[in-house]
């Protein structure tokens, strides 16, 4: 259960930060909040992963991550959204799925 709280943690903290970009020269911003919301969903699920000899925490984790995504992507009764159609939000919605599947399909090489 432990790794579900985190899942949903993680994607709504995700949620909130993967907008958010930083200005470096007149042009150019650079997505720093996409970059750190996917780095710490990687790392979570990596993390469980690696710990933990079963694939269960990882697995619910992944299921917060995507649940907690969905839900916040859905139009608020006044209409706002908090994951617009853009790249970002585009990113931010299919991405975490991804990374889910590629860290919980890759085996286990280790015999412990």
């Amino acid at each position: 259960m432990v790794g579900l709280g985190l899942g949903v943690l993680f994607g709504v903290m995700g949620t909130a930060v993967s907008q958010s970009t930083w200005t470096i020269v007149a042009g150019f911003s650079l997505p720093v909040g996409i970059i750190i919301a996917l780095l710490a969903v990687t790392l979570l699920l990596l993390g469980l992963r690696l710990v933990l000899r079963t694939r269960t925490a990882a697995i619910l984790a992944a299921f917060g991550i995507v649940v907690a995504i969905f839900l916040l992507s859905q139009p608020s009764s006044g209409g706002s959204i908090l994951v617009p159609g853009n790249a970002l939000g585009v990113t931010w919605t299919f991405a975490p799925t991804v990374i889910a599947l590629l860290v919980l399909a890759w085996p286990r090489f280790s015999k412990n």
